[in-house]
Protein backbone atom coordinates (compact mmCIF):
# COMPACT_ATOMS: atom_id res chain seq x y z
CA UNK A 1 0.00 0.00 0.00
CA UNK A 2 2.78 2.63 0.85
CA UNK A 3 4.26 1.67 -2.73
CA UNK A 4 1.09 3.23 -4.30
CA UNK A 5 1.37 6.37 -2.56
CA UNK A 6 4.68 6.54 -3.62
CA UNK A 7 3.24 6.06 -7.43
CA UNK A 8 0.32 8.37 -7.14
CA UNK A 9 2.61 11.29 -5.68
CA UNK A 10 5.77 10.74 -8.68
CA UNK A 11 2.30 10.91 -11.03
CA UNK A 12 1.21 14.13 -9.82
CA UNK A 13 4.80 15.73 -9.74
CA UNK A 14 4.97 14.67 -13.17
CA UNK A 15 1.79 16.46 -14.22
CA UNK A 16 2.21 19.33 -12.74
CA UNK A 17 5.89 19.92 -14.14
CA UNK A 18 4.15 18.79 -17.66
CA UNK A 19 2.39 21.75 -17.18
CA UNK A 20 5.49 23.88 -15.81
CA UNK A 21 6.30 26.11 -19.09
CA UNK A 22 10.06 25.23 -20.33
CA UNK A 23 11.63 27.82 -18.55
CA UNK A 24 14.35 25.94 -16.74
CA UNK A 25 11.53 25.83 -13.53
CA UNK A 26 12.16 23.20 -11.19
CA UNK A 27 9.21 20.75 -10.69
CA UNK A 28 7.42 21.82 -7.46
CA UNK A 29 8.14 19.87 -3.94
CA UNK A 30 5.53 18.95 -3.02
CA UNK A 31 4.20 16.65 0.28
CA UNK A 32 3.35 13.10 1.18
CA UNK A 33 -0.26 12.40 0.77
CA UNK A 34 -2.05 12.94 3.86
CA UNK A 35 -5.56 10.39 4.41
CA UNK A 36 -7.98 12.39 5.82
CA UNK A 37 -9.75 9.13 7.03
CA UNK A 38 -12.75 9.86 4.72
CA UNK A 39 -11.91 8.22 1.56
CA UNK A 40 -9.87 11.06 0.36
CA UNK A 41 -6.04 12.14 0.79
CA UNK A 42 -4.51 15.66 0.02
CA UNK A 43 -1.46 16.85 -0.68
CA UNK A 44 0.29 20.00 -1.11
CA UNK A 45 3.00 21.38 -3.50
CA UNK A 46 5.14 24.88 -3.52
CA UNK A 47 6.54 26.17 -6.25
CA UNK A 48 9.77 28.60 -7.08
CA UNK A 49 7.99 31.33 -6.33
CA UNK A 50 6.63 30.46 -3.04
CA UNK A 51 3.16 29.83 -4.81
CA UNK A 52 1.45 26.66 -2.95
CA UNK A 53 -1.02 24.55 -4.41
CA UNK A 54 -3.09 22.12 -2.69
CA UNK A 55 -4.26 18.60 -4.00
CA UNK A 56 -7.22 15.92 -3.34
CA UNK A 57 -7.46 12.43 -4.53
CA UNK A 58 -10.12 9.83 -3.60
CA UNK A 59 -8.34 6.62 -2.54
CA UNK A 60 -10.15 4.27 -5.08
CA UNK A 61 -7.88 3.32 -7.69
CA UNK A 62 -7.56 5.52 -10.69
CA UNK A 63 -8.81 8.28 -9.18
CA UNK A 64 -7.12 11.99 -10.38
CA UNK A 65 -6.22 14.21 -8.45
CA UNK A 66 -7.72 17.87 -8.64
CA UNK A 67 -6.54 20.99 -7.26
CA UNK A 68 -8.22 22.63 -4.47
CA UNK A 69 -8.27 25.81 -2.07
CA UNK A 70 -5.47 25.97 0.56
CA UNK A 71 -5.90 26.56 3.56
Amino acid sequence: MRNFGRNRRFLLVAAIAGLTPAMGLAAPSCSVWMNQGNGTSWATCVNDDGSQHCWLINNTAGSTAYEVACG
